[in-house]
């Protein structure tokens, strides 16, 4: 599936056995490009350059398609993501020596970067943001690879800030009364680097929070589940621990109170 110009990303879900050869004869398809691939289960391996490589669940593995190559899938599943061989190849010393190379799953460019693509819709469509998110990809890819000097920095200021701030919301996400110091904790960085990471990206922490609490508190009060749930339970619930407050700034967001928003539902 093509996520934006420059990046596509497959899931195989379903099992699978299958052994393909890609022959130096396949090259002339034009396909120059990288594809990592993310095991989930089942067993693979694969061999180009002369190196083999039998990932585990959770590690990764390069299919460099300049390269001829063998593949071996019994009963896999995997998540890949492929770019352009040109815009790795700016970043990393020799990416065509990293052909068959195995990333351990505990390599925290990848752990990055699987969070950053599990994030991601089934399609950008604003070509801006989708070339942005290419840029993201390209930049955590060639870190786990092994970036330049210069790609590092490069990296170091654009993709991993990108991905460490979605693995962020996405802890938030799951448990939006976790506080600042507890979540920097969690993540292995300092609170005020939180608080840079969504400087950056034009709000704050306790804005972001906020609205989390807000539209789960506004969920809650459209489902049928809660409709015997008190708005001061709702708001318990949903990380408030003020109902004045709640009331305030539930209307300051939406323009209608908490009970009125539940009636009109």
């Amino acid at each position: 599936m093509t996520l934006a110009p420059g990046l596509r990303r497959a899931r195989m879900l379903s099992s699978l056995t299958a052994r393909m050869v890609r022959p130096a004869s396949m090259l002339a398809d034009g396909e120059d490009t990288i594809c990592l691939i993310m095991k989930t289960g089942g067993h693979m391996a694969i061999a180009q350059r002369r190196q083999e490589s039998v990932p585990q669940a959770g590690d990764g593995v390069l299919l460099v398609y300049r390269e001829p190559a063998l593949l071996q899938f019994t009963e896999s599943t995997y998540i890949s993501v492929r770019v352009p061989f040109a815009a790795i190849s700016t970043l990393t010393e020799n990416v065509g020596a990293a052909a068959a190379l195995r990333i351990p799953r505990d390599v925290e460019a990848l752990s990055l970067l699987r969070a950053y693509i599990a994030s991601m819709p089934r399609r950008i469509a604003d070509p801006r943001l989708g070339k942005l998110a290419a840029a993201h990809i390209y930049d955590l890819l060639s870190l786990a690879i092994g970036a330049t000097r210069e790609g590092r920095e490069i990296a170091s200021q654009r993709g991993v800030r990108a991905a460490r701030l979605e693995a962020i919301k996405a802890s938030l996400l799951g448990d939006a009364a976790l506080d600042i110091d507890h979540l920097a904790a969690r993540h292995g960085i300092s609170p005020r680097y939180i608080q840079m990471l969504f400087e950056q990206a034009g709000t704050t922490f306790s804005e972001f929070v906020l609205e989390r609490k807000l539209e789960a508190a506004r969920s809650m009060l459209a489902s049928p589940r809660y409709a015997t749930w008190s708005i001061a339970e709702i708001a318990l619930e949903a990380g408030f621990g003020d109902i004045s407050n709640f009331n305030r700034r539930y209307k300051q967001r939406y323009l209608t109170t908490p009970s009125e928003s539940r009636t009109k539902i």
